[in-house]
């Protein structure tokens, strides 16, 4: 079932970073990094339909779903910015190292081990400061 509130993305966005971390356990590495990157990307889609007014809802839903491009934290960010709410400084200097893309998909092989913890270190930052600014 798709997401349809802030509350349905940051749950998925908490079972893609829990699914990552395994994948990370078993050194899985390109892998983690990919499913990871998700949990950015649904994190920051909870954020911006929390900000958005609820008349506007169903239309801003159904914007951030429906594109390609809405899979990109760029993206994503402008349209938090648009909202009025940006990133706390560090986490914006983390997600300048931040290089995910679904393009991920397609490659093999494995990353980097402590390149892998550091982008999941960021992609957890991120969903603990989204989580925030729910509650």
């Amino acid at each position: 079932m798709p997401p349809t509130s802030s509350r349905d993305f940051q749950k998925a966005a908490l079972q893609r970073m829990t699914t990552a971390e395994v994948l990370l356990r078993e050194k899985l590495t390109l892998d983690a990094q990919y499913i990871g990157g998700y949990t950015v990307e649904c994190s920051l889609k909870a954020l911006i339909l929390h900000r958005t007014p609820e008349t506007d809802r169903p239309e801003t839903l159904t914007r951030i779903t429906s594109s390609s491009r809405m899979h990109r934290s760029d993206v994503l960010l402008g349209e938090l910015r648009d909202l009025g709410v940006a990133l706390p400084l560090a986490l914006a200097k983390r997600m300048r190292r931040f290089d995910w893309t679904t393009d991920l998909r397609y490659e093999t092989g494995r990353r980097d081990t402590g390149e892998t913890i550091a982008f999941l270190k960021t992609t957890k930052l991120i969903f603990d400061w989204v989580e925030g600014q729910l509650t």
